[in-house]
């Protein structure tokens, strides 16, 4: 291994995961119940019973995605606790997402110039159906993460790095030209270097090519591979019931130490739904970065929390591309209206009555705090109503119809922040119209975008995530900003991604805020930390060390033991 290349991803790593880090859309909701969450606890409490030899299970929450709901793929978002306990990758990252350790890994051997790697997997590894875990696999991984529509892009933006990645999403290749296989040896071949690949590949779940055959890989996520995942972690899959639960029991092919819980369950909820299940002591696990969520679960004294710092930014992003039957407004495609906006939201003080200690008032992808990497020359677009007004009458905005405001993140904090901002709005003359999404987030924000703007929850693995949803080749909200958009971020956003210099990433990073302050395609409101909460009167975790719960790390899972 190069030591001196790996020391220094690891201190862009360090950088990075001193304000945060991770990746989920969806977090905790609000108290209220609807009869099909209690519907479904209930079925899991009687399938419950006698699943191991103390009748007990450990108890976990997972947000219903709609209808149809099964084992949620870890390409997406990764940092549930199920699925890193079903779910392995080539490297295992510390709960400070700052080291990393092979896994599935016996050794490997990186370049100098990050330009290629060589991975040999352990001997004897096998998935939950006892086939062999072999070098296919991996390469089957990559190559589904390059074309699959659900995809995290901090994989496709390192793996659209490797040599032939283009020809292959393009369907003019076959395979991906740089990937190798020769047995339990799997070499790459690199285009551009990537700065972060180590760290990626700690977050990149493998996944059995046995499992997808004849699967249309674009649309890996629905196939029926996720009502009954064949796993390779230290938990299979026992039983998966559509929109109601999953059950885990220990993977006898696991080849490391076994886990002393012997039954795990997974209850799928509306996320509203969840903290009523948390009071009602019908879960063990809970996190959320919601305010009366945190207060509700401090006063009951079984519960004990630790606060993560993560680098998720809420932050509104504005449709310019419209849909089929909705052209895109042309106030929102306007830079000096979305500037208007930004100056019209009183950010100091909903971050401080709305997210009281959670939340941290930023403008931009690099946080406040982060001095080293911040532009500090750039507008802040601090509350300024006249300035608004000023802009506004400058480009003749006329108020004709309200502008559709969206949201997907439904606990009473968020709400109230939605409804503010629309006041905000409102106060310098610009009409709103506030609506949740009906169905499916993901769908409904990049896919049908039937919306002027909306509000967006994005808890990031590093810069490279954040600044990878404007361009191109990562397909995300370059749908809804448009290719226009992205090809303003491109040139410096693949710097950032083969940068692995502290001073040459800064001032890369510094280049980026300048783009986004003329620009504001998004517009962070501000950034929030994460509470976990564990239910003690059920569960002993024996000092675990909790990380970002969207992304993947040793929290020593092994150990945990029902009481």
């Amino acid at each position: 291994m190069n030591k001196k290349f790996l020391s220094l991803a690891l201190s862009t790593m360090m950088l990075l995961t001193a304000c945060g880090g991770g990746n989920s859309n969806q977090p905790a909701e609000n108290a209220s119940t609807d009869q099909g969450a209690e519907t479904a606890t209930t079925e899991v409490a009687e399938t419950n019973e006698g699943a191991d030899q103390e009748g007990k299970s450990l108890r976990m929450l997972f947000d219903k995605q709609g209808e149809g709901t099964n084992f949620d793929t870890p390409w997406w978002n990764r940092g549930d606790i199920y699925k890193v306990i079903t779910f392995r990758s080539l490297f295992k990252a510390n709960p400070e997402l700052t080291e990393f350790e092979p896994d599935l890994l016996a050794d490997y051997t990186m370049a100098d110039d990050g330009m290629s790697y060589e991975f040999n997997l352990k001997e004897g590894v096998k998935w939950s159906d006892g086939e062999a875990l072999t070098g296919d696999d991996v390469k089957f991984s990559i190559e589904g993460a390059l074309k699959g529509a659900k995809v995290n892009s901090i994989y496709t933006g390192a793996f659209s790095s490797i040599k032939g990645a283009s020809a292959y999403k393009d369907g003019s290749a076959e395979e991906v030209e740089g990937i190798k296989v020769d047995g339990n040896k799997v070499t790459l071949e690199m285009e551009k270097s990537v700065g972060n690949m180590i760290p990626v590949l700690s977050q990149f779940a493998i996944l059995p090519q046995h499992g997808f055959e004849g699967v249309d890989m674009t649309e890996y996520h629905t196939a029926d591979f996720w009502k009954a995942p064949i796993t390779n972690g230290m938990y299979k899959v026992k039983e998966v019931v559509t929109d109601s639960y999953i059950a885990l029991e220990p993977n006898e092919n696991y080849e490391n130490q076994a886990p002393k819980i012997q039954s795990v369950v997974v209850n799928i909820v509306p996320s509203d739904a969840k903290l009523n299940s948390v009071l009602g002591d019908q879960a063990d696990v809970f996190n959320t970065k919601a305010p009366t969520e945190v207060t509700s679960v401090d006063k009951k004294e079984n519960w004990e929390g630790q606060t993560v710092d993560t680098l998720f930014y809420y932050y509104l992003v504005f449709n310019q591309t419209g849909n089929e039957q909705r052209p895109a407004n042309k106030w929102v495609q306007n830079p000096k209206f979305r500037q208007a906006i930004y100056y019209a939201i009183d950010r100091d003080n909903l971050t401080a009555s709305l997210f009281p200690e959670l939340a941290e008032k930023s403008t931009y992808g690099v946080p406040e705090k982060d001095s080293e990497n911040k532009n500090t020359e750039l507008e802040k677009f601090d509350y300024n109503p006249e300035k608004a007004k000023e802009l506004l009458q400058e480009i003749g905005y006329t108020d004709d119809q309200p502008l559709e405001f969206r949201y997907y993140m439904a606990d009473q904090a968020s709400v109230d922040l939605y409804n503010s901002i629309a006041q905000n709005l409102q106060a310098v003359g610009i009409s709103v119209n506030v609506q949740k999404f009906a169905g499916d987030a993901t769908q409904e924000l990049m896919e049908l975008r039937n919306y002027d703007f909306a509000l967006k929850g994005l808890s990031a693995f590093g810069y490279e995530e954040w600044y990878g949803e404007y361009v191109p080749q990562n397909n995300n909200l370059v749908k809804v900003f448009g290719e226009e958009v992205g090809s303003k971020y491109d040139a410096k956003y693949q710097e950032l991604l083969q940068e692995t210099d502290e001073t040459k990433r800064a001032e890369i990073l510094k280049e980026l805020q300048k783009i986004e302050a003329e620009d504001l395609s998004k517009e962070v409101i501000f950034m929030l930390k994460n509470d976990i909460f564990v239910n003690t009167d059920n569960v002993e975790t024996n000092g675990a060390k909790f990380t970002n719960p969207w992304f993947a790390a040793d929290i020593g899972f092994e150990n945990w033991e029902l009481k």
